[in-house]
């Protein structure tokens, strides 16, 4: 009798420790991200502000104001390709060194300031829309912005509670990815704002369940608790592209 009550103060003290090792990895996780996030916030305010105020070129707005473009935001929206071509390579050099202590802390912030920097064209232009009157709401880049932190804590919250499985989505996220990609690019040619907003509309519920998936891959694939800052990259592309077709839809569904 003895032992077996030894047995089973073993067995508590393991499922325990496996607890509060959980909790900790979790907690380290969205700490990484809250960082990243606002690490992208930064960089999307330096490439909205830098330069803006002797900035050379300059849009009018249907009130007649001259809105200056800000040096940054105007060579990523012209070299969307160097800007995309920049991001992944932070993107895969993140997911390189998530296991090497220290350097993957500098990569993912790096990840995060490159994020907001190619990011910040599209908050002009919704920015713009708002002064234009043709927004949907008076601020869409707030707006935008709360609503994905709404939408993203309540999908984990609810994966959190309800301890489904939704590695099932996985096919489905993976075919709609490609669709998405494959109609933004037919997006390039075809200038129809409700063509644009039929893929952003897609794509909200396409990161809403890539959400779902990669938090709940994060809870129960045990590997994942050996890179909290691999886990971070997943849950940080996810907010940021949920966040930025979101934008397109408040900024009146127009491409950014």
């Amino acid at each position: 009798m003895y032992g077996q009550l030894q047995n089973i103060s073993r067995f508590g003290g393991v499922v325990q420790d496996s607890l509060e090792a959980r909790l900790a990895f979790l907690k380290k996780v969205y700490g990484l991200l809250t960082l990243t996030v606002a690490t992208a916030a930064l960089g999307a305010f330096a490439s909205l502000y830098l330069g803006a105020s002797v900035s050379q070129v300059g849009v009018t707005t249907a009130s007649g104001t001259v809105i200056k473009i800000p040096p940054l935001v105007a060579f990523f929206a012209q070299h969307w390709i160097i800007g995309g071509a920049l991001f992944l390579g932070t993107v895969f050099a993140a997911s390189w060194a998530r296991r090497r202590p220290g350097v993957n802390m500098l990569a993912l912030l790096a990840m995060g300031l490159v994020s907001g920097l190619i990011s910040a064209p599209a908050i002009f232009i919704a920015q713009l829309s708002a002064s234009n009157g043709t927004a949907l709401t008076l601020n869409p880049v707030r707006d935008a912005f709360v609503l994905a932190v709404v939408a993203f804590g309540g999908l984990t919250t609810y994966v959190f509670t309800s301890k489904r499985d939704f590695s099932f989505l996985r096919g489905f996220i993976t075919v709609g990815l490609f669709v998405v990609i494959g109609a933004s690019i037919l997006g390039l040619f075809i200038h129809s704002a409700a063509f644009q907003l039929a893929i952003a509309s897609a794509g909200v519920l396409l990161f809403a369940g890539f959400i779902l998936y990669d938090t709940s891959r994060i809870l129960r694939d045990p590997l994942q608790r050996q890179e909290p800052v691999g886990a971070a990259i997943s849950l940080f592309l996810d907010f940021l592209n949920l966040f930025l077709f979101l934008l397109q839809i408040f900024s009146g569904g127009r491409r950014q």
